[in-house]
């Protein structure tokens, strides 16, 4: 006999236009991995609609229920239960329980090690250098947990191991590593009797920022697992020190992964309702919501974003009546994050940690030639959207283009089995109307078309197509010139750190060190290889201990991607780092500049940060990572203008070089 879901009176707070706060009955039913609001009123909606899976049933085929219903998961619940009056966040509000190290910790490395102890679901949001790792050996040794998973980045996992050894991890714990890829696998291949670790570690927890992606899909399953399994006696601990590096909505997945529902809202979009100011825009398919700015600022404008001065709030001849409003102030919703991520997140910034010389910062403005400004105006006329354009101007930048090439014959990819014909179906009274597809097509048509077998139009009905390749054709460029000129002033230190944003561009500055005498261990995609300055390469030896034996190897540039090496590694040998171009991604730029910046560091000679810049694209470029990196530390309760300080002090440090 199949029981019948039983309704559930209760009761749930929800919030008034007013602000105030007061009860309302509803009534909920569970039934098929849903929870249905069978009875509830209208002030309850928009409580109703930031739960994760909110539905309308009024808008499902079939079924003509006035209600909403919400996915039954652990976050709905856990926000029902704060909804219904109970204190859910009873765990994280506990009194932090302090432990004796006998390690050296510093205080803020003993804080985060506290804080993983007490309260075993975390997000360590500290900045880069400020030794997370120790932390969670500690964590892993005295949590009583035999069974631990620590997932990080390829290029990354060497230099943990390293720290392993150099800290004599427990041998009674058990860590199995891996990159996040191979927590995809893992997890889709889990088996019901695959012993399931206590405790889980992800590092460079901003890889997880995207919810729909298979890595955070993956990490939320397993910390799932982990907390169906152990309850509070389980750790999930999330490590980095960009946690939201493109936007402040990157915080939620991680929140979700740490503990699902500690933030109220249900998805990455409800987030973005929220600390976002939002408009209607007009697209092929119809009118969406895009958004137009960040809630960053008070003296913004809670209906259009723009201050008091700046938008139409005033009929002074000039505002147009149809989008005249009064100013509403807005609330500071990034800012209001750090408060409403207590007790998950502990944050920790590097200047209030370490007493490390501050980074000096260098801009080398390197003059383009005349055929290379009519270059790049041929690029940016004919690129066929921003994008691409963007892309090759950046590559011009560099000092390279990429360029495909004919190299033999392939199999065709398009025609079954390179048989080279394919099937099409035609309208014998119009023989001309062809289609290649019928899926998609009106029923009514479909039954009057015929189908024939017609040559391939890719291969011409061959079965081959040529295969292409990518070269890399390099044009003069004068960041050469000004990286000559940074390798000399580094000779006597011997080490330094030069960052490209291309392959092509690593395989250029790879190519400069080499003719100036240096050795090079290089990072990227392919992963580490050391070769030497004539171009030997070193395969039996450790990569980062070449690095280190400065006696043996006395100059040495580590070059690399910064998406590749620009996380998790010391590097603290150099004091140069030069980005000879940077990505779009801020994270990878904010990583990467703490590679030298950090405990171990030459106090003395300090670290110079060295921007190599050509055409404006590099300039855009530094600009973008500029404005996402304020955001961010806005989240993490920093509001001090950090980065136009940064900006300040490299224009005072700006030079000239002459395009060579």
């Amino acid at each position: 006999m199949i029981a019948t879901p039983q309704d559930i009176s209760t009761k749930l707070v929800t919030e008034t236009a007013k602000g105030t706060l007061i009860k309302v009955p509803v009534t909920l039913r569970y039934v098929a991995g849903r929870i249905e609001f069978v009875k509830s009123p209208f002030a309850l909606k928009s409580e109703i609609k930031a739960m994760a899976g909110s539905r309308w049933h009024g808008y499902i085929e079939g079924d003509k229920r006035k209600i909403w219903s919400v996915a039954d998961c652990p976050r709905n619940r856990f926000q029902l239960g704060y909804l219904q009056g109970e204190n859910v966040y009873e765990w994280f509000d506990r009194e932090l329980v302090r432990h004796q190290y006998r390690r050296p910790l510093m205080p803020h490395q003993r804080d985060m090690a506290n804080a993983g102890l007490t309260y075993h679901f975390q997000i360590w949001a500290a900045e880069m250098g400020t030794g997370k790792t120790l932390s969670a050996q500690e964590v892993m040794e005295r949590s009583g947990a035999d069974c631990w998973y620590w997932i990080g980045p390829k290029t990354s996992l060497p230099n943990i191991r390293r720290e392993f050894r150099k800290w004599s991890m427990d041998p009674m714990v058990r860590v199995e590593m891996m990159t996040y890829e191979a927590l995809v696998r893992k997890v889709d291949d889990w088996k019901s009797d695959d012993e399931l670790p206590r405790g889980v570690i992800f590092d460079e927890s901003s890889k997880l920022k995207t919810p729909t992606s298979q890595r955070s899909k993956a990490a939320q399953r397993l910390a799932d697992m982990i907390r169906a399994e152990y309850g509070f006696d389980g750790y999930v601990i999330l490590m980095s020190g960009t946690p939201s590096p493109k936007s402040p909505i990157d915080w939620w997945s991680q929140a979700e992964i740490a503990w699902p529902g500690f933030l109220r809202e249900g998805s990455v979009k409800a987030l973005e309702q929220r600390l976002a100011f939002m408009a209607d825009k007009q697209f092929d398919a119809g009118v969406f919501k895009k958004r137009v700015g960040w809630k960053d600022d008070d003296s913004k404008c809670d209906v259009c974003g723009e201050t008091e001065l700046e938008g139409p709030h005033e009929l002074d001849g000039i505002t147009d009546p149809d989008d005249y409003h009064r100013f509403e102030p807005s609330k500071n919703e990034v800012a209001f994050m750090y408060e409403r991520l207590s007790g998950l997140v502990i944050i920790k910034h590097k200047k209030d940690c370490l007493s490390l010389p501050e980074k000096s910062y260098r801009k080398i403005v390197c003059k383009p030639t005349t055929s290379t400004l009519r270059v790049a105006q041929a690029i940016a006329s004919s690129a066929p959207n921003a994008v691409t354009g963007m892309t090759l101007l950046r590559e011009l930048s560099d000092g390279f283009q990429y360029r495909e090439v004919k190299d033999g014959k392939t199999k065709c990819p398009h025609c079954p089995e390179s048989c080279g014909t394919v099937h099409e179906w035609f309208d014998p009274d119009d023989d001309d109307r062809t289609f290649r597809a019928i899926d998609m097509l009106d029923e009514a048509l479909v039954a009057r078309l015929e189908k024939r077998e017609v040559a391939c139009p890719r291969c011409g009905g061959s079965g081959e197509v040529d295969k292409m390749k990518r070269i890399v054709r390099e044009v003069p460029c004068p960041k050469t010139k000004a990286l000559k000129a940074l390798l000399e002033e580094n000779e006597e230190v011997g080490r330094i750190v030069i960052f490209a944003g291309f392959t092509g561009s690593v395989d250029r500055v790879t190519g400069i060190c080499h003719k100036e005498g240096w050795d090079v261990v290089r990072c990227d995609g392919r992963g580490f290889q050391v070769t030497k300055h004539d171009g030997q390469v070193i395969t039996d030896v450790d990569p980062l201990d070449y690095w280190a034996d400065a006696e043996n190897n006395p100059r040495v540039a580590f070059v690399a991607h910064p998406e590749s090496g620009g996380m998790s590694l010391t590097l603290v040998e150099a004091r140069t780092a030069v980005y000879w171009s940077n990505s779009f991604k801020p994270e990878y730029r904010a990583q990467s500049e703490d590679r030298i910046h950090r405990k171990g560091m030459d106090e003395n000679l300090g670290c110079t940060i060295v921007d190599l810049v050509h055409l404006p694209t590099d300039e855009r470029v530094l600009e973008v990572i500029r404005e996402n990196r304020r955001l961010e530390k806005m989240t993490m309760g920093d509001f001090s203008d950090a980065l136009t300080e940064d900006a300040a002090d490299e224009s005072e440090a700006m030079e000239v070089v002459d395009a060579c």
